[in-house]
């Protein structure tokens, strides 16, 4: 009885790890609050929105990353984004692989 009692527990336990989730760097703000954001506030948590869903869209897709695994992709979807932006700004043309 004992060691069902001990397989249940450790499964609950590997469960619930599998499940967990990182918690979201983004502050979900009101209208008001929004409406006082400079314009570089403005498109600053635009661009962490973007980056927070994908992350958290590919996590859930995958078995998960480890929590420096995450920050790391989380960097380089920032990354990307930022590039995106400053091409976009400069009218060049996306290359095309």
């Amino acid at each position: 009885m004992k060691k069902l009692l001990l397989v249940a527990v450790m499964f609950l336990a590997l469960a619930s790890i599998a499940r967990a989730e990182f918690p979201s760097d983004v502050t979900i703000l009101d209208k008001s609050s929004i409406t006082k954001l400079s314009d570089d506030q403005l498109v600053d948590a635009y661009e962490d929105t973007i980056v927070e869903i994908d992350a958290n869209r590919t996590f859930h897709a995958t078995s998960g990353f480890s929590p420096k695994e995450y920050k790391d992709f989380k960097a380089l979807l920032k990354y990307r984004l930022l590039l995106l932006v400053e091409i976009h700004s400069r009218n060049l043309e996306m290359p095309q692989f």
